[in-house]
């Protein structure tokens, strides 16, 4: 399985950043599904998160 990290900052301190792994109710089957999709779920991640702004994201491996 892949997940989507995004790599988010505060918008009140843009250097205050971490990575959040968001999880979804259903996981991406591979690389290209969440490519596909990723920019839509950030954007979706940002608006219920208002406080905070999506500087990046990326598909990996799902950690175990």
């Amino acid at each position: 399985m892949i997940e989507l990290l995004f790599v988010v900052c505060l918008v009140s301190s843009p250097d205050s950043c971490t990575v959040e792994r968001p999880s979804f109710q259903e996981p991406f089957a591979n690389v290209m599904a969440c490519s596909r999709n990723g920019m839509f779920r950030a954007a979706e991640w940002a608006e219920q998160h208002p406080k905070y702004t999506v500087r990046r994201w990326k598909c990996e491996p799902r950690q175990v």
